[in-house]
């Protein structure tokens, strides 16, 4: 009422003083014709024709320039302070006025004070509810309204408080809200200003606020829409506002309403027109991606609904293409070139990428549990249960993971190929047939077509460390790791996959090809050629045998990789595989510091490839160049383990790890024609099973090994020892040793644990000083064959053992003819015993054949005793069976002295040979010594032979009791294992069977307790049905009623209309413009009381208002 009163006040004011003083408002302008004289402004339904349109002039008064228009010299000037009561006096002018002119001019005035005044704070709250109030009340002036809005503007950014203060008037933000509905574009811009305003100084509540309105969001939302390009920029910039630095629930409700508001539309029908127009370097562009990227960040709900939208798969390799350089000779086509130099990228590109990663990757990944919240949670786990579908619907769009490809590839800066590789790891982590996927994905657009996996292979063994290298490093760890990865890389060397393109070189390949180009360089010592330093090879060498090894991850890996032909080669035979080449790069690269790590890597390439693989075993064992090259190294092993010599030490461990391993798959199951025996002996010729089972041990005391958990390459490169390799390196050396012992021994495996208390620790010293008194004779030999002349106290020592061997022959042959002629009478007994067998039997068939036994009467006197004898088979049986135990007994002793006789011969054949060579030089000292101490040296044999016998004896004594005891301790260990076992087997398939019982119970409670809730839910169900039905019959009857009721209405209403009656119209004119006076009367008291009444009255008379009702205001 009070909006109408005014209204009509204010018209009739201005045809009353409109011949005197004409107005250029829109409401003059549509009731009179104006003056010829007068400028009319554009209608608000005219679209403008220039968004630069001129501040306007309001009631002649040039208005202050806002924040937006001031200049730097304006930001110097020192305001001018104003009198507290001036200040009211121009608020209360504006509030005051009652005619458009007035308060035209009194915003033009308000404007001007605010600009160069200083005002406090307490007048700005006066001026905020006026300016409001006006906003609703006010004609839709376009220039007036504009100017209110500018002031409004230039309040809330001169003090930052006064956006909280405007934020809590009641239906503020709803009244500005609803003037960005007005048709006039002069109008919606400053109102869309003057939110951004309101929103910078004070975006903690806005977005509290503007949820807090009934259609606050949906308005903003509405105006992106628009088609001026101002207004549109400004209200994504709200948006993208509202999306940042708010609480998690705020920002939860913001996502959502976005989003089911058709937000995915609005926005991306924006990025579409940018990029058409202007590219990926378009601000806005930039801006809506951001606003979507906040709308689906850590939200499943939100990621869902753009999943079902069809802007991924439609615009996203437009958008990701368009980051791409425009041609392919702006490509950086070598690595080196990429690292010189970084361009900037555009900032929708990196949005774009970051909205893959939202929708594939987990939500809330960087933030701790326990700041999250219980929808924080159940987003994670739904995220967790549906990832594998997210990722395939992802993989189910070619287009957008080839372009992302591209990206990775051909990225314009680092930073977007980075985020690109990050993409496909999110898109390839935990799912197999993404990684299987990932490795045929091409890069097209470049000079050459490339797998995107070489692109990261080539980044990762590069030999500078860089975040883009780690990315990459990432990506491959994650396919690299997949085992059936791992065989489609072998299996695509020998067989590319088919491209359209052509044949692409794939993964494995340029592997091969980098590791031996850069190895071929470092044996060849022509690393600069390569614009490589040697450790920077080294690096590349060490990083590439490692993804090689880490491929070689069973026996079928190692298999299909015994199939890769040597670089130089074109088909993979023996003598020709990459193995070989492995070895033979060992065997040529140069020993020095820099080269070191190399080695160490190709050493630990070469193990993992031999151990538990037959045929590279035998690549191994049936090359007697690599046989001598690694007896070579562990020959070079010093005598004491110095620091110089630490190269050495350890090439010399590595080289007795590899033939252990070697000996190990010695099992005799393989094709490898060697046997255990075989290369032990040549391993015994060649250096001797000393300095074999010593290289284990010296290599074990170097510090770097037993440190090794904080040991790295060189320069950091990686862990050149880790602690697997260590154990592994300890558990080859323990299983060489008992080996060793067992092929000694004459046992097939060994049946004793490496390491515990077996007869294998008995017979280890024995061993060992047999091998050095061996070795000890054989440097004798070769000493006295090069011209050596022995001293005469080495001769008679000679001389002596020579006899003593001559004796303990002959004694061994005396034993040797007693045992055969024993044998030889066992033998003969035992014929004997096996003809009276026969007969005996045959007797027995012939008596049981008999078809009708004689009586007993009659029996003759042989087939009685025949019957007496029955139990002569079994004690026959018997002794048989202690006989054949005494004859193998026997068999074992004559085998054994047999292998001592042989023994003895060897030695006496040396002895021989060296008493030859004695012989010739010192014949008659030799003749003399012999005269003259035979007496005494033939008692000092006796006695020694006798020693000997007695100590022999002692040492097979113990030998059996050790044995027995260690037989039965085993045997008692066994039984209580094997208790053990069962009763612990017992308890968990008790306690596994109670746990089933208990979850089974428990299921079929909840199942129960479900099926319940179901029912009940469906009876309130029914009776929710049977009340809707009841109120439908009702809503039809008031339907019914309303159209009876709306026919009478109108009937009424045209019965009204036809009626002319012009004297009552007149009466009834008049009256109710009193009793609006009188309201507006009663309004004004009681918000101004009686002296605002009194100070209107005196205020209108001034003016020359017509003063129809004076006799009513007294």
């Amino acid at each position: 009422m009070i909006n109408i009163m005014k209204r009509f006040v204010e018209s009739s004011v201005n045809q009353a003083v409109s011949d005197d003083a004409p107005t250029t408002d829109d409401a003059t302008a549509m009731g009179m014709s104006g003056e010829s004289g007068v400028s009319l402004p554009p209608s608000s339904i005219d679209p403008p024709q220039s968004t630069e349109r001129p501040t306007p002039r309001v009631g002649g008064v040039a208005p202050a320039p806002t924040s937006r228009e001031r200049t730097p010299s304006s930001t110097v000037t020192l305001r001018r302070s104003v009198p507290k009561a001036d200040l009211v006096m121009a608020i209360e002018r504006f509030q005051y006025a009652m005619l458009l002119a007035e308060r035209k001019t009194a915003v033009g005035q308000l404007q001007k004070l605010w600009a160069d005044a200083d005002i406090p704070d307490e007048a700005h709250r006066l001026i905020i509810p006026v300016i409001l109030n006006a906003l609703v009340t006010d004609p839709r002036d376009t220039e007036l309204m504009e100017a209110m809005l500018e002031l409004m503007q230039s309040i809330v950014t001169v003090n930052p408080s006064n956006a909280t203060f405007l934020l809590q008037e009641p239906h503020a933000l709803d009244t500005i809200l609803g003037l960005m509905q007005d048709p006039s574009p002069w109008i919606r811009g400053p109102t869309v200003q003057l939110i951004k305003r309101v929103q910078d100084g004070d975006s903690s509540s806005f977005a509290t606020h503007i949820l807090a309105c009934q259609e606050g969001l949906r308005l903003l939302l509405e105006v992106v829409e628009d088609k001026r390009e101002h207004i549109r920029d400004t209200a994504v910039q709200i948006l993208l506002s509202m999306t940042l630095n708010q609480t998690p629930m705020t920002l939860r409700h913001v996502q959502q309403f976005l989003a089911f508001e058709d937000g995915f539309t609005r926005l991306f029908q924006i990025v579409d027109l940018e990029l058409d127009g202007h590219g990926m370097e378009s601000a806005v562009l930039a801006d809506s991606l951001h606003v979507i990227l906040n709308m689906v960040r850590n939200n499943t709900m939100t990621q869902s609904l753009l999943r079902e939208t069809p802007f991924i798969p439609v615009l996203f390799p437009l958008l990701l293409e368009a980051g791409l350089p425009p041609s392919p000779s702006d490509q950086r086509a070598d690595h080196d070139d990429a690292m010189s130099s970084e361009p900037a990228g555009a900032a929708g590109l990196d949005s774009a990428l970051e909205i893959l990663a939202s929708v594939v990757g987990p939500v809330f990944a960087n933030t701790p549990p326990e700041e999250l919240d219980e929808i924080a949670r159940r987003d994670q786990t739904k995220r967790h249960d549906e990832r594998g579908a997210v990722q395939a619907h992802l993989a189910a769009l070619p287009e957008v993971v080839q372009a992302v490809g591209e990206v990775a590839c051909r990225g314009v800066s680092l930073a977007d190929r980075k985020h690109a590789i990050q993409v496909l790891h999110l898109l390839c982590d935990e799912n197999d047939a993404n990684q299987v996927m990932a490795l045929t994905l091409t890069s097209m657009t470049g000079p050459t077509p490339m797998y995107v996996l070489s692109m990261c292979l080539a980044l990762d063994v590069h030999h500078e460390e860089t975040p883009l290298g780690a990315s990459a490093r990432t990506l491959l760890d994650n396919v690299w790791y997949n085992d059936l990865a791992k065989i489609s890389i072998l299996q695509h060397i020998h067989v590319p996959p088919p491209h359209e393109a052509g044949a692409i070189e794939p993964v494995g390949q340029a592997l091969i090809k980098r590791m031996a180009t850069t190895l071929d360089a470092l044996v060849a010592q022509s690393t600069a050629a390569l614009s490589l330093t040697p450790k920077d090879a080294a690096k590349i060498v060490w990083k590439c045998c490692a993804r090689w090894r880490s491929l070689l991850h069973n026996n079928e890996c190692k298999l299909l990789a015994l199939r890769v032909p040597a670089p130089h080669a074109t088909h993979a035979v023996s003598g020709s595989c990459f193995l070989t080449a492995c070895v033979k790069w060992v065997v040529d690269m140069p020993r020095t510091k820099a080269h070191y790590p190399v080695l160490v890597g190709l050493f630990r390439l070469v193990l993992g490839w031999v151990h538990g693989c037959g045929p590279a075993i035998q690549e191994i064992v049936t090359s007697i160049p690599t046989l001598t090259f690694l007896c070579q190294n562990i020959d070079k092993l010093p005598a004491n383990n110095a620091t110089s010599d630490q190269i050495e030490v350890e090439l010399a461990g590595l080289s007795a790890m590899m033939l252990g391993v070697c000996l190990d798959g010695l099992d005799g199951k393989s094709p490898v024609p060697l046997t255990k025996e075989q290369v032990l002996g040549w391993i015994t010729r060649q250096v001797g099973l000393q300095k074999f089972t010593d290289a284990f041990g010296h290599m074990q005391q170097l510090s770097t090994f037993q440190n090794s958990s904080t040991r790295t390459g060189a320069d950091g490169v990686a862990a050149v020892y880790d602690k697997t390799f260590v154990q592994w390196f300890k558990h080859v050396a323990d299983t060489t040793r008992v080996g060793i012992l067992n092929v000694y021994m004459g046992a097939a495996s060994s049946g004793g644990t490496v390491g515990d208390d077996s007869r294998s620790r008995a017979y280890q010293d024995l061993i060992r000083m047999q091998d050095q008194q061996l070795h000890a004779l054989q440097e004798q030999v070769r000493h006295l064959t090069t011209g050596g002349a022995p001293a005469p106290s080495s001769l008679d020592a000679l001389e002596n053992e020579l006899a003593s061997a001559r004796t303990f022959i002959a004694d061994l042959k005396q034993a040797q003819d007693h045992n055969e002629s024993r044998i030889r009478g066992l033998a003969a007994a035992n014929d004997l015993v096996e003809r009276e067998l026969q007969r005996k039997e045959a007797e027995l068939k012939t008596f049981l054949q008999s078809a009708k036994p004689p009586s007993s009467s009659t029996l003759p006197a042989s087939s009685s005793a025949s019957l007496n004898d029955r139990a002569w088979p079994e004690e026959h049986q018997l002794r048989m069976d202690q006989l054949e135990n005494d004859l193998r007994r026997l068999q074992r002793q004559l085998q054994d002295k047999d292998d001592e006789l042989d023994g003895a011969r060897h030695t006496i054949e040396l002895l021989s040979v060296h008493q030859s060579i004695v012989s010739t030089a010192h014949v008659p000292t030799r003749d003399q010594s012999v005269q003259v101490d035979g007496p005494d040296e033939t008692v000092l044999v006796h006695q020694r032979v006798a020693t000997l016998e007695r100590e022999l004896q002692e040492a097979h004594d113990m030998h059996r009791a050790t044995v027995s005891t260690l037989v039965a301790r085993h045997e008692q260990a066994a039984k209580e294992w094997e208790s053990d076992a069962s009763a612990k087997l017992n308890q968990a398939l008790q306690a596994q069977a109670a746990r089933l019982d208990a979850q089974h119970q428990a299921q079929v409670d909840e199942w129960n307790v479900t099926r319940m809730k179901q029912e009940s839910q469906l009876n309130r169900l029914q009776n929710v049905f049977e009340q809707l039905q009841n109120e439908s019959a009702k809503m039809l009857q008031l339907e019914a009623e309303v159209n009876r009721l709306q026919a009478a209405n109108q009937a009424q209403m045209e019965s009204v209309a036809s009626a002319s009656e012009t004297e009552q119209d007149v009466l009834m004119l008049l009256g109710s413009l009193e009793i609006q006076c009188r309201s507006f009367r009663d309004v004004l008291e009681q918000v101004l009381g009686p002296e605002g009444v009194n100070k209107a009255l005196k205020l209108s008379q001034d003016r020359g208002a017509v003063n129809l009702f004076a006799r009513d205001y007294k």
